[in-house]
């Protein structure tokens, strides 16, 4: 299961417009090079096995291991000054760092 925050609602509705993005929104595993592993997001197409979650006119993926893996997600949105981007947590934590930075959703 995929939950958004009102915010994250309308930061994700804001990004999709600004870019013209018809792709769904992926959450995805990834590594940033120095830290543990960590959810993000990213614009992608949709595979046949996907779970699905539409929303307010936008997708959101995430492929079955990836959701197995984590468990239930809550994509949040944090907006401060010099930190402003995307909170993604789940029920089954990656590492102990989850929810302490912030992303944007990368375009592939």
């Amino acid at each position: 299961m995929i939950r958004l925050t009102p915010e994250a609602v309308a930061s994700v509705r804001a990004f999709v417009k600004e870019n013209g993005v018809k792709a769904p929104i992926r959450i995805d595993i990834h590594s940033t090079g120095c830290c543990d592993p960590s959810l993000g997001l990213c614009v992608d197409r949709r595979r046949d096995d996907d779970l699905v979650h539409e929303t307010e006119g936008f997708t959101i993926v995430i492929d079955p291991q990836t959701s197995h893996t984590v468990g239930e997600v809550r994509i949040a949105f944090f907006e401060d000054p010099g930190k402003t981007g995307f909170v993604l947590t789940s029920n089954k934590p990656l590492s102990e760092w989850q929810g302490f930075g912030v992303c944007d959703i990368r375009l592939k």
